[in-house]
């Protein structure tokens, strides 16, 4: 059996059924978009981050995905990104975004010792203080009063059991893999989402979690814990990382020294300004000043 293609010649009805197959795939693979490479990273020097911020959403972008270097009790002295975020920087977020996705979940404790045990083993390995939930539900307010849709995730009874391990011990690559679906998929339903009709703009939603899940460029280990490159796709390119740094907190951390760009940064906090580090036209780093340097602005 035969198929004529255009010219007239006939194609035995494999080939054509190849040939078809194989130029649809070209076609969805051409109008994929790429992640741009990663490039030779270089900073700006700015007198606030919220300009630092303006300058990164000069590029468009439906999604817009923050992530924090967590901040611990050893350094709870130091105000923290979030703290920093919601003070500085929502005000530029909410005219643009109509949604904020939190990576935060309520327990309810009717999930038992797995739920409980879970929780403690978290709040014990991110050593996180008392104070960031607070600061979390002053996020969450203040997003809703600008206009924005506030969400955070849930877990379920189930979703606790598949994080424990046979041991009873919580599995953190399956919690941190947890963490990011439920990212992910909270994302995109806010993306897909019925818009109010007092609201005359198209979705566009901006995500506030740690420095691993939005990742564009994560390391081969991390790429299960990242949703970056899969937001990347589904908005068709309109993805922005932005990484939310406070100089005290990554001064000593020798992972951080081994960055491209962490000796111009040393240099860039001396000045007292807020800092932009540019990875690629899709990736950023927002550098807090130090405190010291923060105070003198507010003067």
């Amino acid at each position: 059996m035969t198929m004529t293609n255009k010219a007239g010649i006939g194609l035995p009805l494999s080939l054509a059924i190849w040939m078809a197959s194989t130029m649809s795939l070209a076609a969805k693979t051409s109008s994929r978009p790429t992640v741009p490479a990663q490039e030779r990273p270089t900073m700006e020097h700015f007198a606030t981050t919220a300009q630092a911020l303006e300058r990164v959403l000069a590029t468009p972008a439906q999604v817009v995905a923050f992530g924090e270097y967590h901040q611990t009790t050893e350094t709870k002295n130091i105000p923290s990104s979030l703290h920093r975020f919601t003070d500085e920087l929502l005000p530029a977020i909410a005219k643009l975004a109509t949604d904020l996705v939190v990576e935060t979940w309520v327990t309810d404790g009717h999930c038992g010792k797995q739920e409980t045990k879970v929780v403690e083993e978290v709040q014990t390995t991110t050593e996180r203080p008392p104070e960031t939930e607070s600061e979390i539900v002053t996020l969450l307010k203040r997003a809703k009063a600008a206009g924005m849709a506030p969400h955070i995730l849930t877990l379920s009874c189930r979703d606790y059991r598949s994080v424990t391990g046979k041991d009873g011990e919580t599995d953190f690559v399956k919690m941190l893999t947890l963490t990011r679906e439920r990212l992910q998929s909270e994302v995109t339903r806010a993306l897909v989402a019925p818009q109010p009709a007092t609201r005359a703009r198209e979705p566009r939603v901006a995500v506030y979690g740690g420095a691993l899940h939005n990742d564009l460029y994560p390391a081969s280990g991390d790429r299960p814990f990242a949703f970056g490159r899969a937001l990347f796709a589904k908005v068709k390119g309109q993805y922005l990382e932005v990484d939310l740094f406070v100089s005290e907190y990554i001064l000593g951390d020798k992972h951080m020294a081994a960055e491209p760009w962490f000796d111009a940064f040393k240099a860039g906090i001396k000045t007292g300004d807020a800092l932009l580090i540019r990875r690629s036209e899709r990736s950023y780093i927002i550098v807090f000043p130090t405190q010291s340097a923060a105070g003198r602005q507010n003067e």
